[in-house]
């Protein structure tokens, strides 16, 4: 059984959830089903994610594209138009590999790219859809054809479409048949954790004196991500004359963000109290290391690093929305606040730093809900089923034929290097670009690379 997995990113620095939860999706297929065989569509040019492949020695084929759902609210006509001929480009090659060797399913792991659903409908194969992010809510993308026309038409192109979480099932049913839609937790690879998690880290964590209630916060440093509720919180506990210290994991997304947030740590006092380890490879060190653990964001669909405090035996607080409510029961195996009110977290955070044995008690209690979670019915072996039934549809949507003309139109209109559109947008760019790299030299080539 051919299945091909397209994927969004080229995960320049690290594997986000997507990938990873995708990944052992594929590894637990294979090792239940000899006659299973992955392809896998991604993004240009090679980062993280063809690497992961490589070491596993899966197939896979890269192509230039950006997606329906892209960072800028109103992107200008010139910028629709260049990378119109990448999007279209990529969905013809994607076609002529399909044809070449026709798989019997097509995967499509994100809500960002819908380039290997449109091949998959223009051949008449089956699709399924894995819906891992909001897209908008959590990440601050746009859809350019709206929410719930880019809902619709992911409904329209595919024969199911998988969940990572209640919430973002109840999110897409308000836009596409509930009886297509199926909730598939994203899996870890539990067994690997404790010698990961023994493994010294790079950077202190903690290297205060006397750091009192230690806190991990793991994901990209970006205000969606609400790391600044942490910093809110802990000087709020200074004042309450509780100490508290957070080591914050992850990448830089956004210019200046640490920078900001130290800044305000400062003005509260407890700036001493802060620690920055970066990007790592390895989170789970970080994570032994700390009292509780805390997902601050906005709103996470499912929240893979949630799962992972719990699996650690650590307590968790979290926002109270999104998927943080499934994993997260308030007052059992953590606590969850209100996002928009920090003080919320505060005594939360007090209520553990005044309590050790609180701590303990809900540490295990979070053990035992994680693996409730990776072997409920909403686990990698139900979904690989459920797709199996897919791959054997016989009433499959396709696509008109003159579909595939349309794909091949943007590159024989604008492939000339002399063109009009092409030439304003490369020079606007290069203007944008140039000034992004005086300003921070780092974070334009970490977002140049993740394009």
């Amino acid at each position: 059984m051919l299945v091909y997995f397209v994927n969004h990113s080229s995960a320049p620095d690290h594997l986000g959830g997507a990938e990873r939860s995708m990944i052992k999706l594929v590894e637990d297929w294979r090792a239940t089903d000899p006659s299973f065989e992955p392809f896998f569509i991604t993004k240009a040019p090679h980062g993280q994610f063809v690497r992961a492949l490589e070491r596993r020695g899966w197939k896979y084929a890269s192509f230039r594209f950006r997606g329906w759902a892209i960072s800028l609210k109103h992107p200008k006509p010139t910028e629709l138009a260049y990378f119109a001929r990448d999007d279209y480009a990529a969905t013809a090659g994607i076609v002529r590999t399909m044809r070449k060797r026709r798989p019997d399913l097509v995967v499509t792991n994100t809500v960002v790219a819908p380039w290997g659903a449109f091949a998959a409908k223009a051949l008449g194969i089956p699709h399924a859809w894995f819906v891992r992010e909001y897209g908008d809510l959590d990440h601050g993308l746009h859809f350019q054809h709206g929410r719930a026309d880019t809902f619709r038409d992911i409904g329209l192109l595919s024969e199911a479409v998988f969940a990572n979480s209640r919430a973002i099932r109840d999110h897409v049913a308000q836009y596409v048949d509930e009886h297509k839609i199926f909730v598939s937790y994203p899996q870890l690879d539990v067994p690997d954790l404790p010698e990961r998690a023994a493994q010294s880290p790079d950077v202190d964590p903690f290297p205060q004196p006397e750091p009192g209630l230690k806190i991990t916060v793991v994901g990209r440093l970006a205000p969606s991500k609400g790391q600044w509720r942490v910093v809110e919180a802990i000087g709020e506990l200074s004042a309450r004359g509780v100490v508290a210290s957070v080591c914050f994991v992850g990448a830089k997304m956004v210019p200046d963000h640490d920078a900001k947030l130290l800044r305000r740590a400062r003005a509260l006092g407890v700036e001493s109290h802060i620690v920055f380890a970066g990007e790592q490879p390895n989170p789970f060190p970080y994570m032994a290391a700390a009292d509780v653990c805390v997902t601050p964001s906005d709103n996470e669909a499912f929240g893979r690093t949630t799962l992972e405090y719990l699996t650690m035996g650590k307590p968790v607080l979290a926002t109270r929305a999104g998927g943080s409510t499934e994993l997260v029961e308030d007052g059992t195996n953590g606590f969850l606040f209100d996002g928009a009110n920090p003080s919320e977290l505060a005594d939360g955070l007090a209520r553990y730093a005044a309590n050790p044995a609180l701590i303990a008690e809900h540490g295990r209690a979070a053990a035992q809900s994680a693996s409730i979670t990776q072997s409920g019915e909403n686990g990698n072996p139900q979904t690989i089923q459920r797709l199996k039934h897919v791959a054997a549809s016989t009433d499959v949507y396709r696509l008109p034929n003159v579909a595939r003309f349309w794909f091949e139109l943007p590159t024989l209109i604008s492939g000339n290097p002399g063109n009009t559109i092409t030439l304003s947008y490369l020079i606007s760019r290069l203007f944008t670009r140039g000034r992004n790299f005086l300003r921070n030299p780092v974070a334009a080539i970490r977002r140049r690379l993740s394009r």
